[in-house]
Formats: C-alpha cells, structure tokens, sequence
C-alpha cells in the first residue's frame, strides 16, 4: 500500500500574499471594473477548490486535501493569479464573498462551518486542512466483510488490512482506488478462531451526501461567476454609453448615430425609444448616412 502525505497548507484562498508588491492595473480600467474582474477570477477558484475529488471525509468532518500533482500544480496556478490582485486584496472582504457564494447553494449553515473556517487574521488557511498522512491503495479486492460496515481487503501486492466503514467508499474491484488514514493496529478473529494482528485504517472517500454538497457548492460558484460576468459585461456598456454620450456633438453625427442606439437598444442605459429616435434624427441632420438608412427602414415598416 503506498504512502502519501495530506497536501498540508495547500493556499486555497488567497492568504498568504500580502505584503508581496501588487501587481499593475491596466492604464484607464476603473477600480469597480477590476474588483468585478478579481471577484469573477476568485468564485471561478472557488469552483475549482470545491470540487468533491479535492475533499476527504474523516470523522464527520471534510478536510481540503488535493491527491495528485496535477491537482497541486492548479492550486498553484489559482493562488498566484490571486497574488496579482489589486483590488480584491482585503482578506475578510474575500471570506466574505466565499461564505455568501457557499451559502447561495442552499447547503445550510452546518455544511457552511465544515467547508470554510472562521475568519481569522493569523489563520493562512480558510478551508479546513488534516495534518494526517493516507494510503493509496489501486485495486484492491474484499476478503470478507464484518457487520459493523468493517472489511478486511487485499490489495494487489497480496497485503492485507482492516478497513473501518468501507461502505462509503468506491465499490471494490480491480480498478478502484481508496484513500486511507491509518489508525493503528486491531486484532483480526480468523475462521480458524484464532487472532491476528492487522494494520487498520478508516476510508476518507466521501459519502454520496457529501459529494453532493460540494457538487452544490460548486454550482453556486459557477452561477456566481456568470452572474459577475453579466456585472462587468453591463459595467463596461454604460462606460462605453457615457464616452459616447460625451462625444455625441453635431460636429460628429456618427457617434450622435451610436448615442441613438444606445437608446434605442438599452445599451449602457435604460431603453428609451423617444430620445433614441430625437436623436437618431438629429444625427440624420447632421450628415450620418447610418442615421438617414435607419429611418428610412423604420419608415417602410
């Protein structure tokens, strides 16, 4: 049975960046624009973190623990695009967005407490961590199962031990793969009546409730994403409708023509049929061929 360690310390949220030089802000983007950026890219990580193969579940708690390097070297990835934020920087102000995002799943306050911890100012981690060290066993095959839910399995190298609630992990077979804490040693009663000593180990695989929540979890992260995609999408349109507004003069009846649609479309401002077509007139006026081409269609109908 191989050993590995829990990926103790693994940076989930941002926590361990401050005080590292910020990184540039792009010449003329508004502050609120890059902080919607920054809280899209951060419940975007959130999306990633909470998904259920990232998870283990040990004595009714869940503990963040990444099992593979492919797992480890996104982690990474998502932990140094958070040391380039510039606005969303503030430690509480991102617990706080990840405790509203998780708590838009629908989960419910007790799942809320198991997969994020506490606000704290000395705390690194927000996601709960086990400083345990698990076996990985592939393929394995069940010996014999006890009525407790306990089974004593063999692995594919011929070892033998005694795993407590199996049953909440995979169904055994030659292609499963279990994560294992050890727990000691237990005295094993053999058909014979006799007693031997076996290594003992509890299954960390998740139930199918918890892998559930985590799914949820996962979901919200995502509409939450979206949702801030819609925000910077509206933001950037009503930026875009004030540049063009402000240039919208009779020396340029293009950008009056532009003004007109914004209007007329609902774009950057609330829809507005009357102005657009006051307007759109005026740019007719001052010499925009789009402006004439547009009434003479709205005309026709």
């Amino acid at each position: 049975m191989k050993v590995r360690p829990l990926l103790v310390g693994c940076m989930v949220l941002s926590c361990a960046v401050f005080g590292q030089p910020a990184a540039t802000q792009r010449p003329g983007q508004a502050p609120i624009e890059r902080m919607v950026i920054e809280e899209k890219q951060f419940v975007e990580s959130l999306a990633y973190v909470y998904r259920p193969e990232l998870w283990i579940s040990y004595r009714g708690a869940l503990y963040f623990a990444p099992k593979d390097d492919s797992q480890v070297r996104r982690i990474a990835e998502l932990k140094d695009a958070r040391s380039k934020y510039v606005a969303l920087t503030n430690r509480e102000t991102q617990h706080e967005l990840a405790a509203a995002t998780i708590a838009e799943s629908g989960v419910g306050d007790a799942w809320l407490k198991k997969l994020l911890l506490p606000y704290s100012e000395t705390r690194p981690n927000l996601t709960p961590t086990l400083n345990r060290a698990y076996r990985i066993v592939n393929g394995f095959k069940v010996l014999r199962v006890m009525k407790e839910g306990d089974a004593l399995i063999q692995d594919a190298g011929g070892a033998t031990g005694l795993v407590m609630n199996l049953g909440a992990a995979p169904a055994a077979g030659t292609n499963s793969t279990l994560y294992l804490i050890k727990e000691g040693e237990r005295a094993f009663a053999r058909s014979n009546g006799e007693y031997q000593q076996l290594e003992a180990f509890t299954s960390v695989a998740l139930s199918a409730e918890e892998t559930n929540v985590l799914n949820l979890v996962v979901a919200a992260c995502q509409r939450k994403a979206s949702a801030l995609v819609a925000e910077l999408a509206g933001s950037k349109a009503r930026e875009e409708f004030e540049i063009t507004k402000a240039r919208a003069t009779d020396s340029n009846p293009y950008m009056q023509y532009l003004l007109a649609r914004c209007y007329l479309d609902g774009n950057g401002t609330p829809k507005d049929e009357r102005v657009g077509l006051e307007w759109m007139n005026t740019a007719a006026r001052n010499g925009s061929g789009d402006a004439k081409t547009y009434l003479e269609q709205k005309g026709k109908k």
